[in-house]
Order: structure tokens, then sequence, then C-alpha cells
């Protein structure tokens, strides 16, 4: 087997960032290679820094806030308002309150790690069904697909299963009332049905 040149693993990975970037989309259709442009990374970044400085050119507040972003910043991280308000006493129960998550999240990582040779293994690399990112994408998009048809069909058996023990249930309910109305009936004809004694 030929080895792999740094050309051919370069080319394989920005195939993968274009998959991953374009996915399904037609990335020579959208950004033709012949397209010729002459606007530059640098020009382009260089007219907007120009244009957002004669925008706020004249109006302090604006400067102002500009200036004043990264303590803005710094007001609204959330961890701000936790050193003022949580004391590290407070902030140590709340770490020994999630210790069994903490534990179990690194008893997690620890397998994942010892699951990577695996992954990473040249069989899985080489098998073709995990080798093109587009087949990857278009297999996961039929088999959530397949999930949420799935789930559809759960659901309609769900609602089909409620309206049977609906059904059911009003059946039981009508013939115990009715079996309540043989048992009073049958009741008055035997009290009808006794002999009545006749006075002395």
């Amino acid at each position: 087997m030929a080895a792999i040149s740094e050309s051919d693993i370069l080319e394989k990975r920005i195939g993968i960032l274009e998959s991953l970037v374009f996915g399904l989309a037609d990335k020579d259709t959208e950004y033709p290679k012949a397209k010729s442009t002459n606007v530059k990374c640098i020009d382009a970044l260089n007219n907007v820094h120009s244009k957002i400085n004669v925008s706020v050119a004249g109006r302090k507040n604006i400067t102002e806030t500009f200036n004043k972003l990264s303590d803005l910043q710094k007001y609204l991280d959330p961890e701000f308002t936790d050193e003022l308000t949580i004391t590290p006493s407070a902030k140590t129960e709340m770490i020994l309150a999630e210790e069994d998550f903490i534990m179990q999240t690194a008893s997690t990582m620890q397998k994942l790690k010892e699951l990577e040779p695996i992954i990473s293994s040249e069989h899985v690399k080489g098998a073709p069904y995990f080798s093109s990112s587009s087949m990857s994408h278009e297999k996961m998009q039929e088999l959530s697909q397949v999930h949420l048809n799935q789930q559809d069909q759960a659901a309609h058996l769900t609602d089909k299963a409620k309206a049977l023990l609906g059904t059911y249930n009003s059946v039981i309910t009508t013939l115990s009332k009715q079996f309540v109305v043989w048992d009073q009936m049958l009741t008055d004809m035997e009290i009808q049905a006794k002999p009545v004694k006749k006075a002395d």
C-alpha cells in the first residue's frame, strides 16, 4: 500500500471542511474557481474599519461606549455577579453538592478517552461509509427522517390506544349501570313473587 503524502492528507482535510461548510450545496456553482475578484480580504476589512470610524466620528456617546466595551463585558458576565454574591465557602458547597455528577462525567470522559484509539483506528477511517462526509451527512438526514416518522407513528398509536381505552371505560360504565338496573328489577320481582301472609 502506497504511503499517503502530506498533500493528500491536506486535500482530504480541506474536503472535510468544505463538506461541513457547504453541506449539500454545490460549492463550484456558488463559488466558481474561474470567477475573478479584485477584492482582497485586508482591503475589505480596512474599508469596513474606515466606515465605522466615519460613522462614530463626532458622536461621544458611541465612542465612550466603545471604550467601555471591556468593562461592559465584564459586568455582564454571570461569573462577575457570582464573585460579588457567592462566598468561597458557598462555591465549595455547590461543588460538593454536584460531586456525584462531576465524578460520573469524569468517568464517562475516561471511557471516551479509552475508546478513542478504536474510533481513530485505520479500520474505521478506511470504511467507505465514513470516508465521505457528504454520504455521512445524507445518511444522518435519512436516519433523522426515519426517527421523526417513528415518533409520529408512536404518537398516532398512543392516541389510538387512548381512544380505545376511553371506549372500553364507557362500555364498562354502561354495563355497570345496566347491571344495577337489572339487579333492582330482579329484587322487585322477588319481592312481588313472595306469598303474602294472611292475617289470622
